[in-house]
């Protein structure tokens, strides 16, 4: 009767063993998911702030771009009223109109420049998060299936 106690005791002690072994290495699966999870999400995190980053400095571009259009534009508008003839005048507000067409121009191809670095640095930054989201369901999914092969194993044995 002893030994069969003792036997018994024996095997639990081996099964509790092996389901502590499981136990520890789904653990330690997780953590490393969640590291990968977390290094996954500060990458992506990184880009995006890179983009956006970006975004504004073309808007910024854009911004100083157009000023500097404007300011042109102003100067030739100033003309007329410093002109002292008919002729002149006409001549200056003529130079004026083409100047701020001019100036509108550059304005709209900065902006246009700038919305299109904005858009890419958008799409850049969704296909950062679409990375960060697959690694972090992929690092999970490792970590589910070591644990599953762990209850597993220990199930066996």
């Amino acid at each position: 009767m002893k030994k069969i106690v003792a036997a018994l005791a024996s095997a639990m002690l081996v099964s509790t063993v092996f389901a502590q072994t499981a136990a520890t290495d789904a653990g330690k699966a997780q953590l490393k998911a969640n590291n990968e999870k977390a290094e996954a999400q500060a990458t992506a995190n990184k880009k995006k702030a890179d983009a956006q980053h970006d975004a504004a400095k073309a808007q910024a571009s854009a911004n100083e771009d157009k000023a500097s259009a404007q300011a042109d534009a102003n100067k030739e508008a100033a003309k007329v009223a410093q002109a002292t003839t008919p002729e002149q005048a006409s001549d200056a507000r003529g130079d004026a109109a083409k100047a701020q067409a001019k100036a509108d121009k550059k304005k709209h191809a900065a902006q246009t420049k700038a919305n299109k670095k904005k858009q890419d640095a958008a799409k850049d930054a969704n296909v950062a998060q679409a990375k960060a989201d697959k690694e972090k369901v992929e690092a999970q999914s490792d970590a589910n299936k070591t644990a599953a092969d762990a209850k597993v194993d220990a199930a066996k044995k």
